[in-house]
């Protein structure tokens, strides 16, 4: 397929089917080739999955593509394979580290909010507990913490990678208490991440009572759609001004990369490419192609999962799209359960078959 066809031929419903189903059948062929482990990344075609036994913070990944072919076909074994996996993440309910958020809400969450599954909501009640148990006051928000990679500052960090989720979690049961925390991360995230163009930090530290941002503003690709969705999922929560700041991120990302599937980070355009980027804000564009503009907003994320679908980094299901740190000093595309996670949900969205606000 030639360049201009891929810009230009209108995405349509049936293509995003054969891309759904294409994706749900490789579930089966991951499961089997994780065995009883969690499926970290794998390189690409004909390549071995790295596997965790713990599942690390893309656990709750593994579980949510299950809730989302459970949600597809109905069919009661997908919603049971789905609870297995969120159960196997039990343990890493006290774990140190902001991201349990990513865990049980993509783990546990969803089950509830999507299929209403007793087990999974009190799975996600439990983890929501926890995170507010871990709320510093002093800081305003929930911090990164140590494990996971947080190392020694991640008591005194924020990252913008859990916000929609965090949030997610906050409200599923409509708890007041919760609510309050919510607003207070996304009102902290907003203070010592954001900008006025739209650009934000991926992450900041807490020193001496100021808050200092830890890397460029909108220069990380994924920072920036971990963003999008967390101030999409706050607009929806909490109205202005976050519906405005929603906006103002999603024009920066279309300024600064467009359409097309960005770099890693833009400080290096001959470094990786991050497609898995694009997954994300295709799904962001759509909850908030609910207000005003909303069709060019849908219109926009058909364009992206059009690039996403046709290219390279997607066969047979297989989407290698994640810009992953394999080594320290290593960071390349692979599939993970993340990746495909927000291409599977984007594309059910666009199809109709989901309500992207949910995610």
């Amino acid at each position: 397929m030639s360049a201009i066809e891929v810009l230009e031929r209108p995405f349509d419903s049936a293509e995003a089917r054969q891309a759904i189903l294409a994706i749900l059948r490789r579930l089966d062929q991951i499961k089997s080739a994780s065995g009883q482990g969690f499926p970290l990344y794998c390189l690409g075609a004909n390549q071995a999955w790295k596997v965790s036994a713990g599942g690390s913070w893309l656990g709750g990944f593994w579980a949510g593509l299950w809730w989302l072919r459970a949600l597809h076909s109905g069919r009661r074994e997908d919603q049971q394979q789905a609870l297995r996996i969120a159960e196997r993440l039990r343990d890493k309910l006290g774990s140190a580290t902001h991201h349990r958020s990513l865990i049980f809400w993509y783990g546990a969450g969803l089950g509830k909010r999507l299929l209403g599954n007793p087990l999974a909501a009190e799975l996600a009640a439990q983890a929501a507990d926890h995170l507010a148990c871990a709320f510093d006051p002093l800081m305003g928000c929930i911090p990164l913490g140590r494990d996971l990679g947080g190392g020694d500052l991640g008591d005194r960090s924020l990252s913008v990678d859990p916000l929609a989720a965090t949030l997610g979690l906050f409200a599923l049961d409509a708890n007041p208490r919760l609510l309050g925390l919510g607003l207070q991360q996304l009102q902290t995230s907003l203070h010592a991440c954001g900008s006025a163009d739209g650009a934000w930090s991926s992450h900041a530290h807490f020193q001496q009572g100021q808050w200092q941002v830890g890397d460029k503003p909108g220069n990380w690709s994924r920072g920036q759609a971990w963003t999008l969705l967390g101030l999409g999922t706050g607009a929806r929560l909490y109205g202005e001004p976050f519906n405005v700041n929603a906006l103002v991120a999603s024009r920066y990302w279309l300024r600064s990369r467009g359409l097309s599937t960005p770099a890693n980070r833009l400080c290096e355009p001959q470094g990786p490419s991050d497609p898995c980027s694009a997954a994300m804000v295709a799904l962001a564009l759509q909850g908030l192609a609910t207000g005003t503009g909303g069709e060019v907003a849908r219109q926009q994320a058909g364009q992206l999962l059009a690039a996403l679908v046709r290219s390279a980094d997607f066969e047979d299901g297989r989407f290698v799209g994640h810009c992953y740190r394999t080594e320290s000093d290593v960071e390349q595309k692979v599939e993970s359960a993340c990746g495909s996670f927000f291409l599977l949900a984007a594309l059910l969205a666009w199809r109709g078959d989901l309500d992207p606000c949910a995610i």
